[in-house]
């Protein structure tokens, strides 16, 4: 499944091709939708997306601007931009910045469709690409210089860092990751490896070594190790270019921020390898190891113990964030439950699969066939027929105006709710209370 994303300073235009996107079946989209340049940024702050269908023309920042952040966070993204004016000067900047496809709006929805058609075409024969390049490096041996490799194990046994960088056995080494500057690692688990044989559990560690290694940007640099011979760890820093791009102007960093970006990476991470490796892949983020080194066997142990416990429970591909309060689910329904509880606490708010996988620490790709094997039926349909539900309820009480009950539902318009209950239901909103 790709993701879409459609921005447009006009809500109508937002929503309709939003609607329209959804309905055209020929489309396996996750379709988000900003309303600003601005709130676009935040989505791909947080959110690997795929293709964005953005205006050409927004106040603050024009959808030409938001190509050089979109590309920035995801290289391989494919940007349609739309406009109500043929301009050359929009046409020659936007071929320059190597933008998929320019087209005026007055050409209606066909050629966005086929654009759109068009650009997931492209992200499928570079996926297909990349896989076969992925197959190639398998057969490739790449070993870590052997003192790397016995400090970093070191380290993870329980080692004090500050005697590691002093000791002079390791003088020479070059350690990438600074302690003195804000750090993280990612531990990661292959479901049911204990089943391998000892060759091939061997050679899928370092396949997924090196899928995680092709997705890392350059923007995080890092070290890699494999602890107590089944645990992917990762020791990484980010930059100091996306850590300015995740301070505010208080000077304030917000590193949930960053985890939320690392996060979006892991989920591509683990659906290349269940599409090419054939295995599940689950991971654990840290918090802020900068003023934690000396813990971090702790930590890693901590994160190994969590990712297992949600193994046992028939969980996979999940995301955990330690750096955030996790309560452990002891059953299917229990996990289905908090779902329902999520999505009915946040009515008005995100709905998106990803921020549904967020709050339950799943990859979103996978919630989506998690949930639909489990409660029978499509995660949008419990999210509409909740809704719907709401909505009725709300309906019978006479003082509730329908754009006050749009609004406690989520709808970005009026127009909008009309359009979903007239579709749930046959009649418009209006309708459906006058026969009441």
């Amino acid at each position: 499944m790709y993701r879409l994303l459609i921005v447009d300073d006009e809500p109508a235009i937002v929503n309709g091709l939003a609607l329209l996107f959804q309905e055209k079946s020929d489309f396996e989209l996750e379709v988000c939708k900003a309303y600003s340049a601005r709130e676009a940024l935040e989505i791909a702050r947080k959110t690997k997306l795929d293709v964005v269908v953005s205006d050409i023309r927004m106040p603050q920042k024009s959808g030409l601007q938001l190509v050089d952040d979109i590309v920035y966070y995801w290289p391989s993204c494919r940007i349609i931009l739309l406009t109500g004016y043929s301009e050359f000067d929009y046409v020659y900047e936007a071929i320059r910045k190597n933008v998929e496809n320019y087209i005026l709006k007055t050409e209606g929805i066909e050629p966005i469709f086929q654009a759109v058609k068009r650009a997931i075409d492209k992200l499928e024969q570079e996926n297909h690409h990349s896989m076969l390049e992925e197959k190639a490096l398998m057969h490739a041996q790449f070993a870590e210089p052997l003192l790397k490799k016995e400090m970093l194990e070191a380290l993870l046994l329980g080692e004090p860092v500050s005697s590691l960088l002093t000791n002079a056995r390791y003088a020479e080494v070059e350690f990438r990751v600074k302690i003195e500057r804000p750090a993280f690692f990612v531990a990661g688990q292959i479901n049911r490896l204990e089943e391998q044989s000892p060759s091939h559990k061997s050679k899928l560690l370092q396949a997924v070594q090196q899928t995680f290694n092709n997705h890392l940007p350059v923007s995080i640099n890092g070290e890699q190790a494999i602890y107590d011979a089944n645990t992917l760890v990762w020791l990484l820093q980010p930059d100091h270019e996306l850590i300015a791009r995740f301070t505010a102007e208080d000077h304030e960093m917000d590193w949930q921020g960053i985890v939320g970006y690392m996060k979006s990476i892991l989920e591509s991470v683990q659906n290349d390898c269940e599409e090419n490796l054939n295995v599940s892949v689950s991971f654990a983020v840290s918090a802020n190891l900068m003023n934690d080194w000396e813990n971090l066997h702790e930590q890693v142990e901590a994160a190994r113990a969590n990712i297992l416990k949600r193994f046992q429970l028939g969980q996979e591909m999940v995301v955990l964030d330690l750096g955030m309060r996790m309560e452990m689910m002891s059953s299917q329904m229990l996990l289905i439950e908090q779902i329902h509880q999520y999505i009915q606490n946040h009515l008005s708010g995100d709905l998106s699969l990803t921020a549904i996988a967020a709050e339950v620490h799943f990859n979103p790709s996978y919630l989506s066939r998690y949930y639909k094997q489990i409660a029978g039926r499509n995660l949008m349909e419990y999210i509409q027929s909740t809704k719907l539900e709401s909505a009725i309820a709300m309906m019978a009480n006479p003082q509730m105006k329908l754009n006050e009950i749009a609004s406690k539902l989520g709808f970005d318009s009026p127009s909008y709710f009309t359009t979903f209950f007239k579709k749930m239901t046959g009649t418009s909103p209006q309708e459906f209370r006058n026969l009441q």
